[in-house]
């Protein structure tokens, strides 16, 4: 998977125009209610009521589509599956692996060291500097496109969306890929596995947030997940309070009770859709 890019245009209180690599979008509304307009036909209404973390989301297609006729599948004789033996499923191995996702990131960057410097191995960082210290944004993107950060979650399969119209903070949309990293714990009973799942997307969400704050001089970050087709977790990191974590040993899911977030979850049912936060 790679980076996709987009820039916003605040053109109205609550209308924003999105620009992206492959379609362009409008989106309308305040903090309880959001519709979201695709080049692409799909139209995308959230609504959620504030401070009661009840939410809703629903997409559809405002483009027709032609009704297609699926041929009856001929008769076969279908042989009978074999019983396959519960696997065993590690689950100190797995807390592990979702640890090392936020215990490590990217080398904090010295923009104003980088402008001044002599050192021919940073030549790179150098003849950025005064792009990223003057806040291009499109130098932003040029960065993360280039030192690729995030790449061992992207061996996972997930997909990643960077966008902002203030260089002193940005948003990051995530796809949640939970079906290829706990393909194991899917057969663990239902509050074990919601338990690992809101620890991986939590985790993950602190990782992105320490990758972009330590290679752009951002005050602040908005990370979104989503999983399948529902946003499932919003997170406002600054930071200030982000750098006094301890990435060693905090709790992925506490840690983000500790921001503005809007995150439902239940033990038993996993994740509901949430309405996103829009801002700062």
């Amino acid at each position: 998977m790679s980076w996709r890019f987009r820039k916003s245009i605040k053109i109205a209180p609550g209308v924003r125009i999105n620009f992206g690599k492959s379609s362009t979008s409008l989106s309308i509304g305040g903090k309880g209610f959001h519709r979201t307009y695709s080049s692409t036909g799909r139209v995308t209404d959230s609504i959620g009521i504030p401070g009661t973390g009840i939410s809703y989301t629903t997409t559809h297609s405002s483009r027709k589509r032609a009704a297609r006729s699926v041929p009856a599948p001929a008769a076969y004789a279908r042989p009978v599956p074999a019983v396959p033996q519960a696997p065993v499923v590690d689950i100190a191995a797995i807390r592990a692996q979702i640890a090392s996702i936020y215990r490590t990131a990217e080398t904090p960057i010295d923009w104003k060291k980088m402008l001044v410097t002599d050192d021919p191995q940073y030549h790179y960082f150098k003849e950025r500097a005064e792009a990223i210290l003057n806040g291009d944004i499109d130098a932003y993107f040029e960065v993360i496109n280039g030192l690729n950060p995030l790449n061992d979650l992207m061996e996972y399969g997930s997909g990643f969306e960077c966008g902002t119209d203030d260089p002193r903070q940005l948003s990051v949309h995530f796809h949640v890929n939970s079906d290829k990293v706990l393909h194991d714990a899917i057969a663990l009973p239902k509050e074990t596995y919601y338990d690992l799942l809101q620890d991986y997307v939590c985790g993950c969400a602190i990782r992105i947030a320490r990758d972009m704050f330590a290679i752009l001089p951002i005050r602040g970050i908005i990370v979104d997940a989503w999983d399948h087709r529902d946003e499932i977790l919003s997170v406002a990191f600054k930071r200030r309070a982000f750098a006094a974590l301890d990435f060693a040993h905090l709790d992925p899911s506490d840690t983000i009770e500790q921001f503005e977030h809007r995150m439902a979850f239940q033990p038993a049912k996993g994740f509901a859709p949430i309405v996103p936060l829009d801002d700062f």
